[in-house]
């Protein structure tokens, strides 16, 4: 089938989306032919890229309700809003402080501005593999250790960890820098009175969100928000031109622009009962003896974080479950939990549809537990790879392809992450460690997929010719010829 002819089957299909975007294709939302939208920058259309006349009204009812020096509507998603608020907070070869649990985004901009990076790790939750959040006291200890240009963070999480952003903001403003926070998935938060602040009104610089993750926007649609007058204008701007089309796509501008109304005008109402909604799937949760809904004191409520609870079954199995047995797609599957991610677009009936599911499965999982060991599973902090190189240098030197079995010792010349979350578990120029080969094995196993190596199989990577163990390569299974990016 064509790719108009198989959306339009999923979309006509009883499968009930527990992922993004956010207007979860409810049919509230509705606009005409789209072809009779989809205009360019004629006469009275306005233009995004110096926005007088509509455009520029949308934007002002946004930066009057965030309260904000400007806020900018993004059709490139928020990718390049982080990638514009990054180039503007730093010059080339700077020093970035940043959460190495940020989105590849970030690592893109560390990789084109020649960045240097220095990282926060996040402490996980030893019983369930998931990572908590950063704290101020880390940020303070780590700005003490030498000049930093910008400081960037993820908060909420994939999984909806929040981060103390009004404490980590204070500790960054002391040293006179700005701090950059990737909200992405916490654009429903100030639509939502039972939801944490946003970054905008904890004191951050600089806030990237995407509307279409939590909220019923179209996909790429995204805000960047200038909460402080730190950085100027003329320089988000100037690299808003550089990484945002030429041609932006009128249909989104009014996905965008319907989303932040309806918020206005329903949004209230809306919230207060998808919070019933939220309420009635955790008693519901409580009652399950095997699988477990995961929360944590620094959780928002919109993601739902399923645990498998037995080794005998994995998130992707999990997951499979749910889309063969009970036609439910979920957002995100890992080697022991599933994500689904809910919205203010939701109905109670899939919400019910989901807790149902998954109660069965419960309870079928509970009957047949007695042959599991006991043995509870712990998860140990994330421990980076060593770094040899810079990004740049390892993508853009001579690199040789090997099998990544071979790998232990050598320098990567590519990323390797999972998808989603699209977080690099290596980055070019790391090394490739024992330990992030035994990760790998063990996600591939519970058949997770890796992307940004070399072949689609995750079998084979590029690594920098001139790596740190070349004396011991071998020519077995590797290309004999060196490359260059």
């Amino acid at each position: 089938m064509s790719i108009y002819e198989t959306l339009a089957a999923y979309g006509e299909s009883s499968r009930y989306p527990m992922h993004m975007p956010g207007h979860k294709r409810n049919p509230v939302f509705k606009m005409k032919n789209p072809y009779s939208l989809d205009v360019t920058e004629a006469e009275g259309m306005d233009n995004l890229h110096r926005p007088e006349g509509m455009i520029r009204e949308l934007m002002d009812r946004i930066k009057s309700f965030y309260h904000t020096e400007e806020s900018y509507v993004l059709v490139n998603g928020s990718t390049c809003g982080i990638l514009a608020a990054i180039s503007a907070c730093c010059k080339k070869g700077d020093t970035i402080l940043m959460d190495r649990g940020c989105h590849r985004a970030v690592y893109h901009a560390v990789y084109l501005l020649e960045l240097k990076p220095v990282y926060l790790l996040r402490e996980p939750d030893r019983a369930a593999g998931i990572a908590l959040g950063i704290t101020a006291e880390q940020v303070s200890g780590a700005l003490e250790e030498g000049k930093i240009a910008a400081v960037v963070l993820t908060s909420p999480t994939y999984e909806g960890v929040v981060s103390d952003i009004a404490s980590i903001a204070e500790a960054v403003h002391k040293k006179n820098i700005p701090l950059i926070v990737d909200e992405a998935h916490g654009a429903h938060f100030a639509w939502d009175e039972k939801m944490p602040d946003s970054a905008v009104a904890q004191g951050a610089d600089l806030v990237v969100q995407s509307l279409h993750k939590t909220l019923p926007a179209f996909t790429q649609t995204a805000l960047l928000h200038l909460g402080t007058a730190v950085i100027p204008k003329e320089r988000i701007e100037r690299y808003l031109a550089i990484y945002e089309t030429s041609s932006p796509s009128y249909l989104l501008l009014a996905g965008a622009d319907q989303c932040i109304q309806w918020l206005l005008e329903q949004g209230k109402d809306a919230f207060l009962r998808y919070h019933r909604y939220l309420e009635e799937f955790e008693r519901g949760a409580q009652k399950w003896q095997t699988i477990k809904l995961w929360r944590h004191p620094d959780q928002e409520a919109s993601k739902l974080v399923i645990l498998t609870g037995t080794d005998r079954l994995t998130g992707k199995e999990l997951a499979e479950l749910l889309r063969q047995e009970y036609q439910i797609e979920v957002e995100m599957e890992t080697g022991n939990y599933i994500l689904a991610m809910t919205s203010v677009a939701d109905t109670r009936e899939g919400f019910w549809r989901l807790l149902s599911a998954l109660s069965r499965i419960d309870a079928e999982l509970t009957q047949s537990r007695n042959t599991d060991d006991g043995t509870e599973k712990e998860f140990l902090p994330v421990v980076c790879p060593p770094c040899r190189m810079s990004a740049y240098e390892a993508m853009n030197g001579a690199w040789k392809e090997i099998a990544l079995e071979e790998g232990a010792g050598e320098i990567s010349a590519e990323y390797g992450f999972f998808y989603p979350p699209g977080i690099p578990f290596l980055v070019p120029g790391e090394e490739i460690t024992k330990e992030v080969l035994a990760y790998v094995s063990a996600e591939k196993q519970r058949g997770r997929k890796i992307f940004g190596l070399a072949d689609s199989a995750g079998e084979r990577i590029r690594i920098a010719a001139q790596g740190i163990c070349g004396a011991k390569r071998t020519e077995s299974g590797t290309k004999s010829e060196e490359k260059h990016g």
